[in-house]
């Protein structure tokens, strides 16, 4: 189902550009044989708009006083496109094609990026302090953070990989031990649990 988008914030559109679109929507439903009844109706809409117009030319030379009445008129116009939108929304039942005849924009669906793919290169820097290394990976499309892990390679059973998580794309991994090989590697990490890893690299530390 489709959403129209209802916010005409100051985010969304300029004073001027408010207008312009008030007048967009109110043309693209007027004898709309879909939203036959719109609430607020549009005649309504159309008064509050031209109020609004004519405040903004009043505004540009004007007192604090005409701001003041500009801004509360554009208020009052938000309040009545948002209930019109919520109108077209509930009648259009989510079909877009219907929304958008209505001059509304419709909210892009979020889509399902699924597992992310591996970083291309992963890369090892000794760090500046002894028992320390920095491990570099190169960014993954979507990834909203990184996940870094680490093991002791020894003679004996392999142990666990332990886990880093970042925000970046590289991560400094201290307290290990000197003269001891260790594995690394790197995946991006998003919504989907799923992890395409790097190959393992085995290095001495420091």
């Amino acid at each position: 189902m489709s959403k129209a988008i209802i916010d005409f914030s100051s985010s969304r559109f300029t004073d001027a550009g408010l207008s312009v679109n008030t007048n967009q929507i109110i043309e693209k439903m007027t004898d709309n044989s879909a939203f036959p009844d719109p609430d607020p109706s549009l005649e309504t809409i159309q008064t509050a708009n031209d109020n609004y117009f004519q405040s903004l030319d009043n505004a540009k030379n004007g007192t604090p006083e005409d701001t003041a009445i500009k801004n509360k008129l554009r208020k009052e116009l938000e309040q009545l496109l948002h209930q019109v939108g919520e109108y077209v929304q509930f009648t259009s039942k989510g079909d877009e094609l219907l929304i958008l005849s209505a001059g509304f924009e419709v909210a892009r669906k979020r889509e399902t990026v699924g597992a992310l793919p591996k970083p291309k290169t992963l890369e090892l820097k000794p760090g500046d302090n002894k028992g320390s290394i920095r491990l570099i990976c190169s960014t993954v499309p979507n990834a909203s953070f990184y996940v870094f892990e680490y093991r002791e390679l020894s003679n004996g059973d392999d142990p666990e990989w332990k886990k880093l998580v970042s925000t970046k794309h590289s991560m400094l991994i201290e307290g290990l031990t000197s003269g001891k090989q260790y594995a690394f590697r790197a995946a991006g990490g998003g919504s989907d649990d799923s992890r395409n890893w790097t190959s393992e690299i085995a290095s001495y530390i420091l």
